[in-house]
């Protein structure tokens, strides 16, 4: 019996509800120990987590990481020296429980941090805290390893481990990870998180040969893995080694034979553009974006197209600084001011991963004697450490034209292959199958015959013809050659005669097609899609000057089917409206702005949420057109979508000072006092804000305001039938007087006799907004402004309401609760009930 109720009392031990002094006994016999100094302390704290590790309760040794956490804060407290080797006992670490080891490795980096600020009572913290971390690395729990990265990532962000630990004792682990299948994806994801951490220099010498080592590997699988960190690396070195080391790799792995290369190197091209200066990405990844725009595979096409939108906006001159968040947003830093900053979050359009600081340095393009192009010959080299260096410039040139050819040979191996197709149904045609050639001596007369018919069709169509795959190489090579000299010497010309410099005029007329849905019909239906959300962005990097050259593919959009890309180029209208100006506005936007109007209500949503924006571009005569369809937007396919009446209220409240009294008066109270008696809550409420802007913005207007005033009270006074509108009366006058909107003479005269009589409606919820008003806005606010008469009348009333059947009425009115009312209002309160619901 006794042993049974010491199990029940262990079963259900907690560490707050155990007093470890006085244990006299546990399962593994464990004595009382009572010391005193350190060493009493030290043997308290071990019975205590051994206490625990012994226990065969799952739940509890799942809190083993918290309380080694404990044990080491109270021993740092009370000075107590420990022995990390004798505290992180085998048994804690090869718990076989997964929940164990994983509420353990959670809590090693608080215990490390500890431990280094008092290494004189914890020892070395590297030959036993690390140790385990590194052996959970490859714990056969993928959720354990995870929690591992980050707690290597912990110990390095708080400087915890110094560069000779991270090079002898982390990298070799790492490198041993990347020689397994299983754990090559963490082995690389945890390099590539503490690159950036580490310093480029320390990334250089231990980091960047692994990993380009491991881009080169022959498995397709170890090559994709590193592509999809290969912004993350570009942004942890230097770029003298993006450029000479990292890009040349890139450009392979663009050009791999594997589809799924490609597409992940398309993934991560807006990252490695974000390290790349100006005039890289105008003449190398613009090329290299123009070859996979062009791709043999679908699925590359796709994800080309889906990051051209961003990429072509990297070419803006109103930014200096493109780059990447910590949110995963492409922020665009101001050229004229570095704090303004445009932050665009492509969600689900392409990956947004990767937090990659810039090292953009976009310097000025000059003229240059050689004829190569001029946008990349620079003053100053890119890298700061050759500035006088003469042949590293030399270098950089012919590094460029290197690459430069390489992507031209992509291109025509991109172009062949897409002709492959008419080639294969001649090679593979049954009659050259199965023809058998006659072993007779050619016909000299048939044989010149046919070179004649040759040599004319020449000019119509290219022979068919077998050749092999080496000669087609060599023949690939020999064209591209011959093309690059041409093409690099009059790349600039070409450049300066096209429709505009800001961005390369291929990137545009794809981006254009993008719109056409019989141009991208092989590329998914989501391509139009792409291109209404970037198009805002690309209007911005071209400018209102060159809105011609987009105006077609707009309109396109605009028109498209599919309701999401008109719903996108709804919400998105206002924008490129501001960029555009009141002229080319009221010229080509208006139009589609009108058309939207009409549409359904996921598109309508779209405008009516920036209305007030766009409405402020226009003319004041453009503007007043659109006055008379304010009202439509109350007309909804469905009833209950109260949020588009609530938006139509926010919307209003913003342009109330854009229009006359007059236009005022004709078109929006009307809408307002509709919408002030709105069935929701959350319309009436901004309603209200609405019409206390309406009753400033007349206040100059007597007639106006006093007509506003009766319609007031005819709509939401004492003659209104429901109970809501009556109780709205009351926020009005609320609304008015925090405001400070009206006026203590108008108040009294127009709105106060109404109200007063409302204090006496038989409905609890109205006089109990009458009971809020009136003592908490207009007596505050003294008889100099509503003058003695009507406050002692107010302050009467008061006294009144403070006998009211409603216990709540009476504390709103400054009355105390009385159970006695309660009792014998009951009866009543259960009638009033039922009025107001």
């Amino acid at each position: 019996m006794e042993n049974s109720d010491e199990a029940m009392e262990m079963d259900e031990v907690d560490d707050d509800d155990v007093d470890y002094v006085s244990i006299r006994r546990s399962r593994t016999g464990i004595c009382k120990v009572e010391g005193s100094g350190d060493d009493g302390g030290r043997d308290e704290l071990l019975i205590k987590l051994q206490q625990f590790v012994t226990l065969d309760t799952n739940f509890t040794r799942q809190r083993i990481g918290m309380i080694l956490v404990e044990v080491f804060r109270t021993a740092a407290n009370n000075n107590t020296k420990l022995d990390v080797d004798e505290l992180m006992m085998q048994q804690i670490v090869e718990d076989p429980d997964t929940q164990v080891r994983l509420d353990l490795i959670e809590q090693l980096p608080h215990v490390a941090t500890i431990c280094h600020e008092s290494p004189h009572l914890f020892g070395d913290l590297h030959d036993h805290l690390l140790d385990i971390i590194i052996k959970y690395l490859r714990d056969e729990d993928n959720q354990v390893q995870m929690t591992a990265q980050t707690a290597v990532l912990t110990l390095t962000k708080k400087g915890l481990l110094d560069n000779q630990t991270i090079e002898h004792k982390l990298c070799p682990v790492i490198e041993t990870l990347c020689r397994s299948v299983d754990f090559f994806n963490t082995a690389i994801s945890l390099m590539s998180k503490m690159a950036p951490l580490i310093g480029k220099e320390l990334t250089e010498k231990i980091f960047l040969d692994r990993y380009i080592a491991f881009c080169e590997d022959k498995n397709f699988y170890v090559r994709k893995i590193c592509v999809s960190h290969f912004g993350e690396f570009c942004a942890a070195v230097g770029r003298k080694a993006v450029f000479r080391k990292l890009f040349p790799v890139f450009v392979d792995l663009c050009c791999d034979e594997i589809w799924g290369i490609r597409k992940a190197c398309v993934d991560v091209m807006m990252p490695v553009a974000c390290c790349m200066t100006l005039q890289h990405r105008r003449l190398l990844l613009a090329e290299l974006l123009a070859t996979h725009l062009n791709d043999c595979s679908k699925w590359v096409r796709m994800a080309a197209f889906q990051i051209l939108g961003p990429f072509i906006s990297t070419f803006a001159k109103q930014f200096t600084e493109v780059t990447y968040n910590q949110q995963g947003e492409l922020v665009f830093t101001s050229q004229q001011d570095s704090r303004f900053s445009v932050r665009y979050s492509y969600e689900g359009i392409f990956p947004t991963k990767c937090a990659i600081r810039s090292h953009t340095l976009d310097a000025e393009e000059h003229n240059s004697k050689d004829n190569f192009n001029s946008s990349v010959i620079i003053p100053k080299p890119i890298f700061e450490e050759d500035d006088d260096d003469d042949e590293s410039q030399e270098d950089h040139i012919s590094t460029m034209r290197a690459y430069k050819s390489k992507i031209q040979r992509q291109h025509l191996k991109n172009n062949d292959k897409n002709n492959q197709t008419t080639d294969d149904t001649e090679i593979y045609n049954p009659f050259l199958y199965y023809y058998i050639a006659p072993e007779l001596p050619p016909d000299d007369e048939l044989v010149k015959a046919a070179k004649r018919s040759a040599a004319l069709n020449d000019v119509d169509r290219k022979p068919v013809t077998s050749i092999t795959a080496s000669s087609k190489a060599s023949l690939l090579d020999e064209e591209a050659f011959k093309m690059q000299d041409k093409y690099l010497a009059d790349e600039f010309e070409l450049m300066n005669s096209s429709n505009q410099e800001i961005v390369p005029q291929h990137l545009i007329d794809s981006f254009l097609s993008m719109a056409e849905p019989d141009q991208c019909s092989d590329t998914g239906t989501d391509i139009p899609h792409h291109c209404a959300f970037s198009f805002p962005a690309v209007v911005l990097t071209l400018g209102r000057e060159n809105w011609p050259y987009l105006k077609q593919a707009y309109q396109s959009l605009a028109s498209a089917n599919p309701w999401k890309v008109r719903r996108t180029l709804a919400s998105s209208i206002h924008e490129i409206a501001i960029i555009l100006g009141e002229e080319l506005t009221a010229t080509d936007l208006v139009p589609i702005y009108d058309g939207f109007i009409k549409d359904l209500d996921e598109v309508r949503i779209g405008v009516l949420k920036h209305l007030a924006t766009f409405l402020k571009i226009l003319k004041p005569a453009d503007r007043r057109q659109y006055l008379p369809r304010l009202k439509e937007f109350l007309t909804t396919d469905n009833e209950s979508n109260w949020r588009f009446r609530e938006e139509l209220a926010t919307q209003l409240l913003e342009i109330v000072n854009l229009f006359g009294p007059a236009d005022v008066e004709r078109h929006i109270v009307p809408l307002s006092l509709e919408l002030l008696g709105d069935k929701v809550a959350a319309v009436r409420h901004v309603a209200l804000s609405l019409v206390t802007q309406i009753v400033a913005h007349l206040s100059d207007n007597e007639r106006l305001v006093t007509a506003l005033f009766q319609e007031l009270k005819f709509s939401l006074g004492v003659y209104a039938k429901k109970w809501i509108r009556r109780q709205t009366f009351a926020f009005v006058c609320a609304k008015l007087i925090s405001n400070n909107a009206i006026s203590g003479d108008r108040f009294s005269q127009e709105m106060l006799p109404n109200l007063l009589k409302l204090s006496l409606d038989k409905v609890p919820n109205v006089r109990l907004a009458v009971a809020r008003t009136l003592s908490r806005n207009v007596v505050p606010m003294g008889p100099e402004w509503l003058g003695v008469e009507q406050t002692e009348e107010v302050e009467r009333r008061l006294r009144e309401m403070r006998s009211d059947p409603d216990r709540d009425v009476r504390v709103l009115a400054g009355g105390e609760e009385n159970p006695v009312l309660d009792i014998l209002s009951q009866t009543k309160s259960e009638q009033s009930r039922n009025i107001m619901f």
